[in-house]
């Protein structure tokens, strides 16, 4: 019997089991909870209308209603719908959970996040509330009506006074993200905090309000049915009804709310037979053993199939890890597998590359100056003669760093070692490359006392070095200075090559030792320089044991600094 009929077997033994228990508490409890879901839509349908039209009003716009439905679903356990009035879904709690969204029962609540006009309006009668707040408009605004506090200057105000505090509140969620509403939903509309607190954004709101000219001769139009020679016992609803017109131009739209249950089984099938039930289950159960047998084999079916595909040459392949099991490592073994074939592929194309770019220049110059010569275009001269003969030596320095850096990293360089003084050593190519420097008006300091001794390839760390310090004369102006220093350490050997030169960005740095890297690119390709020095530089102190690292600051210099293990009876 395979593994996936053994664990087939087994949850089915167990699956039908456990359903003959609790067949009929499953269904003994799926009633309960039906009436426990309209019990509780009886009990909490007031407080969802409240809290969803108290965001509305607060926010000035919907955009993250999803977290206050998602919360009443969970404190109040109902399926909860938002939607427009044309009917497009804003928040549903079951997709927020992560389930396909249920039915909804009876007729939609309506939500107006409209806030309310506030006050007595009635002509003549005081008002309840601050007549000034965060926005101080013309006391004139209907004429001499204003002038003593009328009812449509209030209600100007107060349409005012919401729009700064929307303004106010979205400039502080800039600043605060964890305050992003009207703390208020009467007049003022911000608490005295964040009136405070925040008073840049609060000014700023109230001048743009106060600014929009065109806005408030708008509104004054609206309201103005309702100054003047008007029934006092109309004045309310004349107000109203334009405050209500007016608001709605910035405030959050209304919304339909719908509730129903978050369990979606239908009522319906409580009144089948026990029998059909228990049956249904028994079926369900079966489904289930199978998927999971299925969900066992499935990482060995997947890590087949992506093997195959790698080995057709898909290098991006991966399999998805589940779990903390062996197949999971197994599954991480893989990935990581095709992750390094894949790194090394790319690698070895971005090298091809390169290499073709690196030969290019030099090749389309030899041919243009060739072809030049043979149609009589160029004239021959030394001059000519000894610039392509540059340019050949160009392309051999390429393909003798090339087939080096090739031998070095596939482990073939050869090395002789001995022991010797890494101080002498420093000296020496410093007396080479003292012509050079002096050339580049650059001064070249040595320090090495000696007795620093190491096991090594001399050749080899000489053409290390020698790379380090062509560099740092190649890229320090005239008048500045390279400094070379070799001192033993606890257990090391350090060399050191310190120059005052244009230095290193910092986001370079951690490219300095690729192939084909140049600081410079220009100035390299002038002097001739390959990009591969400090790659086979590394390569070599790596295969010595030691390290080699660089810092630098543009404008001030670079320095590397070469670690090798100090040989302890050197000398002797």
């Amino acid at each position: 019997m395979s593994f996936r009929l053994r664990i087939f077997a087994l949850v089915v033994l167990i699956a039908l089991t456990a359903i003959g228990a609790t067949a009929w508490l499953t269904l003994s409890l799926t009633s309960r909870e039906i009436a426990q879901s309209e019990e509780n839509e009886a009990t909490h349908q007031t407080r969802i209308l409240e809290e969803v039209r108290q965001y509305g009003l607060r926010h000035g716009r919907w955009p993250g209603i999803s977290v206050v439905v998602g919360e009443l679903a969970r404190s109040t356990g109902l399926h909860i719908q938002v939607r427009t009035i044309d009917g497009a879904v804003l928040a549903d709690s079951d997709t927020i959970e992560g389930r396909r969204s249920g039915p909804v029962r009876g007729a939609p609540l309506t939500v107006d996040p409209q806030p309310e006009l506030a006050g007595v309006v009635r002509v003549g009668t005081p008002v309840s509330w601050p007549v000034d707040g965060l926005v101080k408009l013309p006391a004139d605004l209907f004429g001499s009506t204003g002038a003593d506090g009328g009812p449509a200057v209030l209600a100007v105000r107060q349409l005012a006074q919401y729009r700064a505090a929307l303004i106010a509140v979205r400039c502080i969620a800039d600043e605060n993200p964890a305050e992003p509403a009207l703390l208020l939903d009467r007049v003022p509309y911000l608490t005295p905090t964040q009136i405070s607190g925040q008073p840049a954004c609060v000014t700023a709101a109230a001048n743009r309000v106060v600014t929009d000219t065109a806005w408030l001769k708008e509104v004054s139009q609206s309201f103005a049915p309702c100054v003047g020679p008007v029934d006092p016992d109309k004045v309310t609803s004349c107000l109203r009804l334009a405050f209500v017109r007016n608001v709605g131009d910035f405030s959050a739209v209304p919304l339909r709310l719908y509730l129903g249950f978050r369990s979606d089984r239908d009522i319906a099938d409580l009144g089948s037979p026990a029998l059909l039930g228990v049956a249904g289950l028994m079926v369900v159960a079966l489904v289930g053993t199978a998927l999971i047998a299925r969900r066992v084999s499935r990482p060995v079916w997947l890590l087949t199939e992506a093997s195959l595909r790698l080995a057709d040459g898909k290098l991006d392949v991966r399999v998805p890890i589940k779990g903390r099991g062996e197949l999971a490592l197994l599954s991480a073994s893989f990935n990581a597998m095709a992750e390094a074939v894949q790194s090394s592929e790319e690698r070895q194309r971005r090298l091809i590359a390169d290499i073709a770019h690196e030969m290019r220049t030099p090749l389309s110059n030899l041919r243009g100056y060739l072809e030049g010569l043979s149609d009589g275009v160029v004239e021959p001269s030394r001059e000519l003669f000894v610039s392509l003969h540059e340019e050949t030596l160009l392309q051999r320095r390429i393909l003798d760093d090339l087939q080096e850096l090739a031998l070095a990293e596939a482990g073939d360089l050869t090395y002789t070692r001995t022991s010797f003084d890494l101080a002498e050593l420093a000296t020496n190519s410093a007396t080479a490359h003292r012509a050079v420097a002096a050339e580049a008006g650059v001064e070249l300091v040595v320090e090495a006392p000696g007795g620093t001794w190491v096991r090594a390839d001399p050749e080899r760390l000489r053409q290390v070095l020698g790379n380090l310090l062509t560099n740092a004369i190649r890229y320090t102006d005239r008048g500045g200075l390279v400094e070379i220093k070799a001192r033993p350490e606890v257990f090391e050997a350090v060399l050191m090559v310190r120059d005052t030169g244009v230095g290193i960005a910092p986001e370079d740095v951690p490219r300095v030792f690729d192939r084909f890297w140049r600081a410079d690119p220009a100035r390299q390709r002038a002097t001739g320089g390959s990009g591969l020095g400090l790659t086979i530089a590394h390569r070599i102190v790596t295969d010595h044991g030691g390290r080699i690292s660089v810092t630098s600051t543009p404008g001030k210099g670079t320095t590397f600094v070469v670690r090798l293990p100090l040989d302890p009876w050197g000398g002797s």
